[in-house]
């Protein structure tokens, strides 16, 4: 799940007038959410404008995270114009038997239709009620939670209009109950003067955070009319999934920033974290792209896991006065990437899955059978490859394993993390395992390296081209138990700092014994 920190924010308790907030460069406006903390009558967010025209069609779209209770009230307006609410009812089934239902009602113009069973409070979702009443639509609507429609319904209020001079209330009935007061959190609400009939449409409405040119009464129309209890907090995870998107390449990374959710950052006056690597925008977009070796990127890494950071800084003639690494933890997660904001940076972050093992079917001795099957990559992959020789010069193409090799004849391998251009990194071969099956966990095994040393008396150590490869050699065996089964070589590697000279990796073989004990457990000859 995607979480963001926010540096600093403001928080606003039982507020009704307008919000005056010292904004920084990098901030975006509207990006608030409302927290209603218990449920009381006196607890509500209304619209600070009204509905602005005659509306013979609608459709609204809000985020909520709502707590888990039997009643819940959506929004509302004083005649029950428009209005949503949730409650668990116990309904007869026929004359003999009943049960509970959860049913959602809408009311248009007074009358309602609903729906049992189709929405399901204790968690965040996206909603969207949409509704016509022109005179060939017949009141014909539907209701979309979380991209699906779960309700559709039709003769709802046909011909009439929603009339102009309406505010809207969030979190109370028209009747202002205390028992259907809302509580939990309500984000983003749009009321538009159209009607949408598509997944796709609903999908880029999910995506209108903050306040919507389109709409007719926007989210910013209610951020100065929080009453009660009410309060009033910074919203990021949804306003990031809809405004900045991170690419993560295999050499780079690239932000890209929507300027709309960003008014107050002066492109030709915003970098990345070296001041040479400046933003590139048009009318619509801001965009910057760093190699993992340039524009002040740093590396961080664990044996698993790889994180590539940089920040923007809104302002170059004021930069931030941070130098400390702990001010650059990731804090959130988008897609394969991270972002975090303070109140003078964008940090963001790509992390890659290093691939610890590898398989493959090293060689088949006489009489073997093997079908191929297709793999896939990954940005940082590690292989395992095999050569004809000790020059390493030529490996075996993929077509060609397993090899077709004699018992004691010399297999020239070659393990590597690739990972395009870093040099930061260096590997060491922590263990190879051989079996006559694909698991690398079969019972009969030989181990060929433990332990980051040779285990197996015949086994050879060759230059390495550079510290994310290593190369070994060692004698063709079958297994006494399989002896015409292919045998599968599996490898797992540690992967270090390049520049940790106290690193195992740094060591490597060189640290092992000259003579290493087989610590085979499979019968090998």
């Amino acid at each position: 799940m995607l979480t963001i920190h926010v540096g600093t924010f403001l928080c606003l308790l039982g507020c009704a007038s307008a919000l005056a907030v010292n904004r920084s460069t990098i901030e975006p406006d509207h990006n608030w959410k409302f927290q209603f903390p218990v449920k009381a009558s006196t607890s509500y967010v209304e619209s600070t404008t009204e509905i602005p025209m005659d509306l013979n069609q609608f459709t609204i779209s809000f985020w909520v995270d709502d707590v888990t209770d039997n009643y819940i009230a959506y929004f509302s307006t004083p005649g029950r114009e428009i209005q949503l609410y949730y409650d668990r009812i116990y309904t007869y089934v026929n004359r003999y038997s009943s049960v509970w239902v959860k049913r959602l009602h809408l009311f248009v113009n007074g009358v309602e239709k609903y729906c049992d069973n189709c929405l399901s409070p204790g968690s965040r979702k996206h909603i969207v009620v949409t509704w016509s009443g022109t005179a060939d639509a017949n009141g014909v609507g539907s209701i979309w939670v979380n991209g699906r429609k779960v309700f559709s319904f039709s003769g709802l209020s046909a011909g009439s209009v929603i009339e102009k001079g309406l505010r809207l209330k969030l979190g109370q009935r028209h009747d202002s109950s205390s028992t259907y007061s809302f509580r939990g959190e309500i984000m983003y609400f749009n009321v538009y003067p159209t009607y949408v009939t598509t997944s796709d449409h609903v999908a880029k409405l999910s995506k209108k955070a903050t306040s919507d040119s389109e709409a007719v009464l926007s989210w910013g129309s209610f951020i100065g009319g929080a009453n009660g209890d009410v309060v009033i907090y910074p919203e990021m995870e949804i306003f990031t999934q809809s405004y900045i998107a991170v690419t993560c390449r295999s050499s780079n990374m690239t932000l890209t920033l929507d300027r709309s959710a960003f008014p107050h950052l002066i492109p030709s006056r915003a970098s990345l974290k070296d001041p040479s690597c400046k933003v590139v925008a048009d009318d619509n977009f801001i965009n910057v792209t760093t190699n993992w070796a340039s524009c002040g990127t740093v590396v961080t890494y664990n044996e698993s896991m790889a994180y590539y950071t940089n920040y923007i800084v809104p302002d170059i003639l004021n930069p931030p006065d941070h130098t400390s690494d702990s001010e650059e933890t990731v804090h959130a997660v988008i897609n394969r990437g991270s972002i975090a904001l303070d109140e003078s940076r964008l940090f963001v972050t790509c992390k890659y899955d290093f691939v610890p093992h590898n398989s493959i079917a090293a060689y088949a001795v006489s009489s073997s059978t093997y079908s191929v099957k297709g793999k896939g990559a990954r940005d940082f992959s590690f292989g395992l490859k095999l050569y004809h020789d000790s020059s390493y010069e030529t490996a075996y193409r993929e077509a060609e394993y397993p090899l077709h090799a004699d018992s004691k004849e010399r297999v020239f391998a070659q393990a590597q993390l690739s990972s395009s251009g870093e040099d930061r990194i260096s590997i060491r071969v922590e263990k190879c395992v051989m079996t006559p099956d694909s698991d690398p966990d079969y019972s009969t095994h030989h181990n060929l390296l433990a332990d980051g040393c040779a285990a197996d008396d015949t086994v050879q150590y060759h230059d390495a081209p550079n510290s994310l490869a290593q190369r070994f050699s060692f004698e063709v065996f079958r297994f006494n138990e399989r002896p015409t089964a292919v045998v599968f070589m599996h490898c797992y590697i540690d992967v270090c700092p390049s520049d940790d000279e106290d690193s195992k990796c740094k060591s490597g073989w060189t640290s092992c014994a000259t003579e290493s004990e087989s610590e085979s457990e499979g019968d090998a000859k």
